[in-house]
């Protein structure tokens, strides 16, 4: 079973693409419905891997334990948003170093009369701390891989560039080895 693979690591994943700007933040919302409301048909024990689950049979569980509450049209959205929020996640705990979403928006061109839109300043992100007692951090918008290393410890990486080159990623990977303890 795949380490951080549970409910509530796809439902923060989906809240991180969002968060990130990888996808669209109403996208992220809609999947992140569809995800809670599906997936609390799980049993604890079922929710510790969401990456292998029959979407067919979890579907009919959701509608049968939900007797006409959902259209089929509302059931086939749910099935998507699901399915492709799965196919996003499975592919990152594949690979997080690359992970680009499958499904992620092209940007819009801007209509008018082609100048460019002044850029604006990155607004700040107050980050919650993760124990009581510790104050909160406030940090640049920037990009953040968390990096799962092993059972409930997770690495998280910040102000990495979204256009990181390969020999950057090497350099940065070797100073990272630098610090290791042979073992």
């Amino acid at each position: 079973m795949p380490q951080n693979a549970s409910r509530e690591d796809f439902v923060r994943f989906i809240d991180y693409l969002g968060d990130k700007g990888l996808i669209a933040k109403a996208t992220a919302a809609s999947r992140r419905t569809a995800a809670t409301k599906v997936l609390e048909v799980l049993s604890d024990e079922e929710a510790l891997d969401v990456t292998s689950l029959d979407i067919d049979l979890l579907m009919s569980r959701f509608d049968n334990l939900n007797p006409r509450q959902y259209t089929p049209d509302s059931l086939q959205t749910y099935r998507s948003r699901l399915n492709k929020g799965l196919e996003d996640f499975r592919s990152y705990l594949d690979n997080p170093i690359s992970f680009r979403p499958a499904s992620a928006s092209k940007p819009r061109k801007e209509p008018g009369n082609g100048q460019k839109k002044k850029s604006q300043k990155p607004e700040s992100v107050v980050r919650q701390p993760d124990h009581p007692g510790t104050p909160a951090v406030e940090l640049p918008n920037a990009n953040v891989l968390p990096i799962p290393l092993r059972q409930n410890l997770t690495v998280r990486v910040f102000g990495l560039p979204f256009d990181l080159t390969k020999a950057e990623a090497t350099k940065i990977a070797n100073i990272i080895l630098a610090h290791a303890m042979d073992g």
